[in-house]
């Protein structure tokens, strides 16, 4: 099976020109599109870092940036004790950073190496990127076909049958562990109620 990857434009996603969202397209032979993902990209700079940038997102509305930009950033870079694990650098400029929001393969094109592909087409085209954070839970939790905005990702997420769908979160945590992303444990018993997700973090460097 060939696999050819699509990237939409990136849009400006409220009011601020410094966040970004992007659809992703993983299309077969039949130019059949059997993997997507929804991405959002930041950047944050010296003048704005990560406590005034999540400021200015939660005043907007509800933002999944809550977490990782409160517990794993510091300034415009990430914390510095995960430098290392990213195997990226701190400095001055200014640093764009990607949370996957969505990421799901079709179930009969799975356990085919969709997913993995998909994934390091992401860091490839963005490998300047510090890094690439994404908020772990079944997809059915969380979208529901009939609320996509446009007809090709409603068809797509009804062909997702994801009502019906059996994957698990340590299915999924394998999954993301194996390609290379780092998960942050949290500690529940400093939150309000524990998560409903996992967090897990990599850079272009370290996806495989």
């Amino acid at each position: 099976m060939n696999l050819t990857i699509e990237f939409n434009k990136p849009e400006i996603k409220s009011t601020f020109d410094w966040q970004l969202v992007q659809e992703i397209n993983v299309k077969n032979d039949n130019n059949q599109i059997i993997a997507k993902a929804e991405i959002e990209i930041i950047t944050l700079n010296k003048h704005r870092g990560a406590d005034e940038s999540y400021e200015l997102l939660s005043q907007q509305d509800a933002t999944d940036w809550e977490v990782p930009l409160n517990l794993f950033f510091k300034k415009q870079n990430v914390a510095a004790d995960l430098v290392e694990k990213f195997q990226a650098k701190i400095d001055t400029k200014a640093k764009d950073h990607i949370l996957i929001e969505a990421i799901s393969v079709l179930p009969e094109f799975r356990q085919q190496g969709v997913a993995k592909f998909l994934l390091n087409e992401i860091a490839q085209h963005y490998n300047k990127v510090q890094s690439i954070s994404l908020l772990s839970m079944p997809m059915n939790l969380f979208v529901d076909a009939q609320d996509c905005e446009t007809e090709e990702n409603k068809t797509y997420y009804q062909a997702m049958n994801l009502t019906d769908d059996a994957l698990t979160q340590e299915q999924l945590s394998a999954f993301f562990e194996h390609a290379g992303f780092n998960h942050l444990a949290i500690d529940d018993s400093a939150l309000e109620a524990p998560l409903p997700f996992k967090v897990f973090m990599a850079s272009p460097n370290t996806i495989r």
